[in-house]
């Protein structure tokens, strides 16, 4: 005879599907981590795009693009008349001189033909009138950024474009000087052919011919010759205004 076999019913064993108290504190903790990592990512992004909106500027409108974030900085107002020119407004209170710094960080980041703009755009008086809405500004911002050029070619000692803006602002700030010689010599070096330095260049030593060398003949019929024949009309908009050879005289 068979004998029957009881029926037992299974114990409950533990729930492999319902997670104990402290896995859910450690998935909630883990949570909070990655939520918070997101919320910085997204505030590490905002703060990225709104740093490039500006840099975006520089690359499509770099005269306008340095000009608003150069006039963004303080602007000197109480210049004293005989500051020097480490001495002009707040910027005596800047010990190791960041805003130059700054100014010449931000040109050497841009690609050649940007910073080839910036650059042409410092040659020009109107420039530096726009600005400030003081004197005393506009010998302020001349001033720091001959500074930023200084420290600029410390890095990039080979663009005559430079050389040639420094020379410019030189004179700005303390008349054509030896040191203005310097650097103006120096463009002439390390840019001898270059069309747009050779058109910056005839402008400005037209205008400061008379305290020029006579050995500057030379140099100054050779970038008359180069504008005649790259930029004629630009050349004849120079002969209204300093002594230059007719184009078609030019050999």
């Amino acid at each position: 005879m068979r004998r029957a076999t009881p029926i037992t019913t299974p114990t409950a064993g533990p729930d492999l599907h319902t997670p104990r108290w402290g896995d859910r504190i450690g998935l909630a903790f883990a949570a909070a981590i990655g939520l918070s990592a997101f919320l910085a990512g997204v505030a590490m992004m905002t703060s990225l795009s709104s740093s490039f909106r500006p840099a975006d500027l520089f690359y499509q409108q770099p005269v306008a693009g340095f000009a608003a974030w150069l006039t963004a900085l303080p602007e000197p107002v109480d210049a004293a008349a005989d500051a020097g020119p480490y001495d002009i407004g707040p910027y005596d209170i800047d010990p190791d001189d960041s805003l130059a710094r700054a100014i010449a960080d931000r040109l050497l980041l841009l690609p050649v033909s940007p910073r080839r703009a910036i650059l042409s755009a410092m040659m020009d008086d109107a420039f530096w009138s726009s600005l400030a809405r003081t004197e005393a500004g506009r010998r302020g911002f001349i001033t720091l950024s001959s500074r930023a050029l200084d420290h600029a070619l410390l890095r990039a000692p080979l663009s005559g474009a430079m050389w040639l803006a420094a020379a410019k602002l030189r004179t700005l700030q303390d008349g054509f000087d030896a040191r203005a010689e310097i650097y103006l010599r120096r463009s002439y070096v390390l840019a001898p052919k270059e069309a747009g330095v050779a058109a910056d260049r005839l402008a400005f030593t037209g205008a400061i011919w008379p305290l020029l060398r006579e050995d500057f003949d030379a140099v100054f019929a050779r970038d008359s010759r180069i504008v005649c024949q790259t930029a004629p009309r630009r050349h004849l908009a120079l002969s209204r205004f300093i002594t230059l050879p007719d184009c078609d005289r030019v050999d």
